[in-house]
Order: structure tokens, then C-alpha cells, then sequence
């Protein structure tokens, strides 16, 4: 019986439950008839951070082999198993797994950028105000 690799995808999603400015990613094994319909059934799993536009990383296509393995890989993962936080900080070590999350970070504006910007549009305006009068003056 031969097994055809269309409809096995591995989305990587970003995983939370880790902090606010972080995150985990996971490789989860879906069964789908698409990549845009793989991304969207990941995006429901439990842990994947609902909430964030970019919460699904990647999508392949893989074989059945691979869809077998990674869900093996997943069902020994002790941080997908865990039902609390509590549970999670005992029996986890997460630190090499974190990754920084940029989603909720602060852009810093330079002041001095805005305020080139500010001056250069405040010296256009007054350029086509002055043009104005002039064309008001000439008839």
C-alpha cells in the first residue's frame, strides 16, 4: 500500500504560555488539503499564540514517514503535555527553546528624524502657500 505525501503538512507556530515578549517554536504534524487550510487548523491547537497575526512561522509539505515521526516527537515533548504553568515551570527547562518575540516591542522614534520631517513639511507648505498668493495677486 503506497502512501501519497499530499495532504501531510508541518506548520511551525509560535507557542506561548512562556511570557509576554517570548515565545516557543513547534513543529506540529496536520492533516489537510492545503497549506492555507494546514496554517489555519494549527492556528487553533492549544498552546499557538491565538492572539498574533504571524503565529504560524512555516509551512512544508512533508511525507507520511516525516508526519509519523514528528507527531512521535511531539508526543514525547514534555511541554506540549503540560496543563498548567505551575505543571510547566516544574517539569520544563525551556530556556534554550525561547525565542524572542518582537510582536509586542516598543518602536523607539528618533527625535531628531521626526522633527527633519516635521521642518521639511511645515517649509513645503509654506512654498505652496506663497504660490498660491501669488497666482491670487496676478489676475
Amino acid at each position: 500500500m503506497e502512501v501519497k505525501s499530499e495532504g501531510f503538512y508541518k506548520v511551525v507556530a509560535k507557542c506561548g504560555h512562556v511570557g509576554r515578549k517570548n515565545y516557543v517554536p513547534i513543529q506540529f504534524p496536520v492533516v489537510a488539503e492545503s497549506k492555507k487550510e494546514a496554517a489555519r487548523i494549527a492556528r487553533g491547537f492549544p498552546r499557538v499564540k491565538h492572539n498574533h497575526k504571524d503565529a504560524i512561522l512555516n509551512v512544508f509539505e512533508i511525507s507520511y514517514d516525516q508526519f509519523l515521526e514528528l507527531k512521535k516527537t511531539n508526543d514525547n515533548d514534555p511541554y506540549l503535555k503540560c496543563h498548567s504553568r505551575r505543571e510547566q515551570n516544574q517539569t520544563c527547562d525551556l530556556t534554550a527553546r525561547l525565542v524572542e518575540d518582537l510582536h509586542n516591542a516598543k518602536i523607539k522614534v528618533d527625535k531628531k528624524l521626526r522633527k527633519d520631517r516635521v521642518d521639511y513639511i511645515q517649509r513645503k507648505n509654506k512654498i505652496i502657500e506663497k504660490y498660491i498668493k501669488e497666482e491670487e495677486y496676478a489676475y
